[in-house]
């Protein structure tokens, strides 16, 4: 709303605009400097001053040129401290020598700064003679004494600058009372606009007639002074005005006025109404003359004035706003405008209110029509969505509870039985027993209920009766409802067969139920009829097919798995895949096979299946990480009892305090599972558990479940059982035949080169003259038979090793002397391979080793060496590192590749690389063992192509007495 300017903002500023124009006088500085120039001409002197105490109490001083401003200022501050007081006459002060004069007598400095010889000064008054306001001096340049006519003179201009002062001090004075009025009137003129802001923004929030009428009396009374107002409205009918709201009128005085009869003459709000325009009382005489029927509003100690004002949008009057003031006062043009804008804004806001109302009514009753039109959408998807016709029928009178009635009864109607299915209400606190119908409905109305139940069933024709407020219900056949309220009884007819009936009810508070309800009651008993019968058919084919297909479904499962064994065959791994894959597949989610280890004393996990990767992988980690012992864990206890472990829900927090919590972290990540842990038994003995594993929400394993997996358990352990003794057997078979062969062909090579050499040996020594070849032959002989030892002695140790009776015979032997006496043994089996030996065997390593085995690893090692070395050098080194003695024999030929570095240190193993060597492949299994019995081990670093170094560690004398 515009708010007209105020008079006394207006008042400020012509004050101010003439405070601007005094100011543009010249200033008190250029008056003094005119004063200093013409009294010293005047008297011709050639300086002068002239100082004066300003507005913030501090000296200020005026000097002519040539006049040294502090020493001015010093001289000024004496002349005042002697100059008269305000009752005296002025008089002025002559110094005729300044050298002799007291003055300056204790400020040398300063008299001889101003170079004076004489010195003539008046003080300045103000015509309010509060005191001396200043002083003003001339000087003469040699020592003088003033005439009477030259003090006159100069009289004349110290009057004049104390009128200069006067008006500066003047002008400053208004200045600031010009500030501090304006200040006043700004800070009134926000507090005044902040109040009309605030009824323009309350307005802006109101909603309704009655909210827009607080709003104008509220806060639009403090905005515009008044004491007390009304707001009278038109009625709906167009035939009376009402009074809508009131604020500081006396009760007494409100009641006669409450409702108007519209065209009257007697009250100023029918004159506004008629001329459209507000009428102004501005004294109590005023109102008692014109409007007798006021006289008691206004008077001593009440209202002294009034004003009506019509309420109109767009030319239509459709109400009035009365103000009353505690004072008769004459209403100026900004208080007349400001208040004729209140109404005006008023008169918009009603008006929004009034459009704001009529769509409000509009959106209810659309809304209502929405809410008739989803509940019978909402029933139809419910009926559509369930299939337990009950359920379906309870919930569809669920729905209509609260916005369409208060109560509810469900009758099921089945071979001339009524059964209750269901008693509601909208409020769960007051919902009634089975035997009553809602509160809502008196108790005699209970028999009238029945009898009406019994025609609807017989008639399948629904009933409605009604009460309006004050008067009996009637039916259509005019039977009487006692006490208030409505009803409504639809049947629920399907197939032109009855099947029950809903029953809604209104209390009398609300409006009767009408012919509309009544469709729509029908409605809703008939979508949830349809679904009765298909829901019956349906639970019963359901129920059968559900056995049907989980028969069918455990035999699929176990002819499937029977099957996939079976292709399997007897290869160990595929079947142990096969099984957990199918079993997570048909039971699932998790399946985990697990089977005791060859010393029966752990279980294994040697198969998971999850469809979920990540929880697999947490699984796998769980169950590595705490491995299941025989009969501690809940997969131990299952392998040591023998007994199905069935747990429908199991929690982290359950696992706690097992000492092998082995799918805590499982269930702390999934949350809790149900659970099944089988054992698996072949043969009278239990070789593993098969478990499974799935989140327990609404899927725990049935006691069903738990008989397949069974089955499906007792099938895989005959499955596992027949895989691993083929295996063992295979494994037993090859290794046999692999032995037999390697062994036969190795031993007869030799035996033959012997026999041969024997032969020609027996030949030779006939001949007398070949004594040198008989020792050459002799000597072939003799290393033939040697190595035929050697491989015995092979098959000897594998025997002893394999029975565990390797034995140690301990003693001091020196590692360095050792290997260097080995080497040396050695050397013409390793020049004719072609390999140069070099020795690093410089110091003495000594420990308590059993030394024949020692000398049999050596062997073997520098014999692999020479015979896969490639005629390249071969590099021994001996030394000891801390409480390690430490050998290494390094070649530089074909190499072992990585994938084969281990496996050539197990029996009957070597490298696919040397196949076409001779030898057993239990050389380097029988150095492993016997080092590893000495408490040291064995490396091997190679690539292919680039030779191979194998390190031996043993631990020194010290180690092994530590040890025992």
């Amino acid at each position: 709303m515009k708010v007209p300017e105020s008079s006394l903002v207006a008042a400020v500023d012509r004050m101010s605009r003439a405070l601007e124009r005094f100011a543009a006088a010249p200033p008190v500085v250029a008056v003094l400097e005119e004063l200093l120039r013409q009294s010293a001409a005047t008297l011709d002197a050639p300086g002068a001053f002239v100082c004066w105490w300003g507005e913030s109490g501090r000296l200020r001083t005026l000097v002519t040129p040539g006049v040294p401003e502090e020493a001015a200022t010093i001289c000024a501050q004496r002349l005042l401290a002697s100059a008269p007081g305000p009752s005296e006459l002025p008089v002025p002060y002559v110094a005729a020598e300044l050298e002799r004069d007291g003055l300056l007598a204790d400020e040398p400095e300063a008299r001889r700064r101003l170079a004076a010889g004489a010195l003539l000064s008046l003080p300045i008054f103000f015509s309010s003679g509060r005191g001396a306001a200043g002083v003003l001096a001339v000087l003469f340049r040699q020592a003088r004494q003033p005439t009477e006519a030259d003090i006159k003179r100069f009289g004349l201009y110290s009057r004049l600058a104390g009128l200069a002062l006067e008006r500066e001090r003047t002008a400053e004075t208004t200045r600031q009372s010009v500030l501090h009025a304006r200040a006043e009137v700004e800070q009134s003129e926000v507090l005044r606009l902040s109040r009309f802001q605030a009824v323009t923004e309350a307005f802006g929030r109101a909603l309704t007639r009655d909210e827009v009428a607080r709003v104008v009396l509220e806060l639009g009374l403090p905005a515009v002074g008044a004491v007390g107002g009304m707001v009278h409205l038109v009625d709906p009918a167009g035939t009376a005005v009402e009074l809508t709201a009131s604020v500081g009128v006396p009760e007494d005085l409100v009641a006669p006025m409450r409702v108007l009869p519209k065209g009257g003459k007697d009250l100023p709000g029918y004159e506004a109404v008629r001329t459209g325009a507000p009428v102004w009382l501005e004294t109590a005489d005023e109102v008692r003359a014109r409007y007798p029927r006021l006289s008691s509003l206004v008077g001593p100690g009440r209202m002294q004035s009034l004003v009506m004002l019509p309420l109109y949008v767009e030319g239509h009057v459709f109400g009035t706003l009365g103000f009353g003031f505690a004072e008769a006062k004459r209403f100026s043009a900004l208080e007349r405008t400001s208040i004729t804008g209140l109404a005006r804004q008023c008169g918009q806001a009603l008006e929004r209110s009034r459009l704001y109302e009529r769509e409000r009514t509009a959106r209810l009753q659309a809304e209502e029509a929405g809410q008739r039109l989803q509940l019978l959408a909402d029933a139809s998807a419910l009926v559509a969505s369930s299939l337990e016709w009950e359920d379906t029928v309870s919930g569809v009178a669920k729905l209509a509870l609260g916005g369409f009635a208060d109560g509810c009864t469900v009758d099921a109607y089945e071979d001339g039985v009524v059964r209750r299915l269901a008693v509601l209400h909208a409020d769960s606190r007051e919902a009634p027993t089975d035997s009553e119908m809602p509160c809502v409905v008196p108790e005699a109305a209970g028999p009238l209920h029945a009898s009406l139940l019994s025609e609807v069933l017989a008639t399948g024709r629904a009933r409605m009766l009604t009460r309006p407020k004050g008067m009996e219900a009637l039916a259509a056949d005019g039977t009487r409802l006692p006490g208030g309220g409505s009803l409504i009884v639809a049947p629920l007819v399907a197939r032109h067969r009855t099947q029950g009936a809903l029953t809604f009810v209104r209390g009398e508070e609300r409006t009767s139920f009408d012919e509309a309800d009544l469709a729509l009651a029908v409605e809703l008993a008939g979508r949830a009829a349809l679904a009765i019968d298909n829901a019956r058919l349906l639970r019963q084919a359901r129920t059968a097919e559900e056995e049907s297909r989980r028969s069918a479904a455990r035999l699929h499962v176990l002819v499937q798995v029977s099957q996939l064994i079976a292709e399997a065959g007897l290869d160990l791994p595929t079947v142990l895949d096969v099984l957990a894959s199918k079993v997570s597949e048909a039971i699932g989610d998790a399946c985990v096979l697990q089977l005791l280890s060859e010393d029966r004393v752990h279980l294994d996990v040697v198969s998971l299946h999850h469809p979920n990767p990540g929880a697999r992988v947490v699984l796998e980690e769980s169950l590595r990480r705490h491995p299941p012992r025989l009969g501690e864990g809940l997969s131990g206890r299952v392998a040591a009892t023998g007994q199905t472990l069935f747990l429908p829900r199991l929690k982290a927090e359950e696992l706690h305090g097992e000492r092998l919590p082995e799918v805590v972290s499982f269930l702390e990540h999934y949350g809790p599972h149900s659970l099944i842990i089988v054992p698996l038994g072949a043969r009278g003995r239990v070789v593993g558990t098969l478990g499974v594993m799935r989140e327990a929400q609404g899927r725990e394993y049935t006691v069903e479940e738990r008989a397949l997996l069974e089955s499906l358990a007792a099938r895989a352990a005959l499955a596992i059982e027949d895989a691993r003794l083929y295996g063992a057997a295979t494994q037993a078979v090859r290794a046999r035949d692999e032995l037999l062969s390697v062994a036969g062909h190795e031993l007869k090579s030799p035996l033959n080169a012997l026999q041969l050499q024997i032969h020609l040996l027996a030949r030779m020594a006939k001949d007398a003259m070949a004594v040198n070849g008989l020792a050459e032959r002799a000597e072939r002989a003799a290393r033939a038979s040697q190595r035929l030892g050697l491989l015995i002695d092979d098959l000897l140790d594998v025997s002893r090793i394999s029975a565990g009776r390797l034995s140690l015979q301990r003693e001091e032997v020196d590692l360095a002397a050792l290997t260097r006496e080995l080497v040396a043994r050695m050397s013409e089996e390793l020049v004719r391979a072609g390999s140069e030996v070099r020795l690093v065997a410089d110091t003495p390593v000594m420990g308590r080793w059993d030394r024949l085995r020692l000398e049999q690893v050596l062997v073997n090692l520098l014999t692999n060496a020479a015979k896969y070395g490639a005629g390249r050098p071969v590099l021994v080194t001996v030394d000891a590192r801390g409480s390690v003695a430490r050998l290494a024999v390094r070649d530089e030929g074909i190499g072992v590749a990585p994938e084969e570095q281990e496996r050539i240190f197990e029996r009957f193993e070597r490298s696919a690389s040397v196949q076409h060597f001779k030898g057993l492949g239990l050389g380097l299994w029988i150095t492993r063992r016997i080092i590893e019995a000495h408490g040291g081990c064995i490396r091997l670093e190679s690539e292919p192509g680039k030779g191979s170094t194998f390190t031996v560690e043993l631990p020194l004398a010290e180690a092994v007495s530590q040890t025992g």
